[in-house]
């Protein structure tokens, strides 16, 4: 049997996936997580595969998909219906290299709402790079679902989908899970904040530094960030 040039990734991307359910964000097989190859030739990403139980999935069960046209390569499983989305962000923005996509508790009670997530605590923005926008509406899996959360995504590290969970982005696996949960207990203490008067806003200032701290996460030639 012919040695598997993107076992690596495979693994990475199984290994993220049962992350992202023990912690709740996800159940069963819903949700889904990417990742670039590391092989620049292949211009292709990770995926996992489509309605496979993250208990029971395994690494030769991960797709991997040609970022340009969406074909298979070496893989026999099809891959996450929300794959048109994943190609969408990948063709879009150059600086991510991972993407988490949840149906965690609070953050889809939010996009059920279609409610837009501020933010209310200095984090937030240095994590996310501002308000988390909410995409408009389309169907699960569809090209247009994808051109909605590219809109919404900005130059951000998440967005809220309409009806339906959240997008979040990093530059590796590690950090597109933390911007997840984060983005996850943060949702919560909006949703609580609602059910007893609203939350204050940051300061300006406060909404300038972070949006700063989080330009130089994504570009470390622009400094160094303070450990948090």
């Amino acid at each position: 049997m012919p040695e598997d040039r993107f076992r690596a990734e495979r693994e990475s991307i199984l290994v993220l996936a049962k992350k992202m359910c023990e912690a709740g964000l996800v159940v069963a097989s819903a949700g889904n997580v990417s990742a670039r190859v590391r092989d620049p030739l292949a211009r292709a990403i990770a995926i996992t595969p489509t309605s496979i139980p993250y208990d029971v999935m395994t690494p030769d069960q991960v797709v991997v998909v040609s970022i340009e046209s969406g074909a298979a390569i070496e893989s026999t499983f099809r891959a996450s219906c929300e794959l048109p989305t994943h190609l969408a962000i990948y063709r879009h923005r150059q600086d991510v290299d991972a993407i988490v996509h949840t149906h965690s508790p609070y953050v889809s009670t939010l996009s059920a709402l279609r409610k837009p997530l501020p933010p209310i605590i200095d984090e937030m923005v240095v994590y996310f790079g501002g308000t988390v926008e909410v995409a408009d509406y389309a169907f699960t899996g569809t090209d247009e679902l994808g051109a909605n959360v590219v809109r919404a995504l900005g130059d951000r590290a998440g967005a809220l989908l309409s009806n339906h969970g959240n997008v979040c982005v990093g530059r590796d696996l590690a950090e597109a899970l933390h911007v997840a949960l984060t983005m996850e207990s943060t949702a919560r203490v909006y949703v609580e904040a609602l059910r007893t008067g609203g939350a204050v806003p940051l300061p300006e200032e406060s909404l300038r530094l972070g949006r700063a701290m989080y330009d130089r996460r994504r570009d470390p030639q622009r400094g160094a960030v303070p450990n948090r």
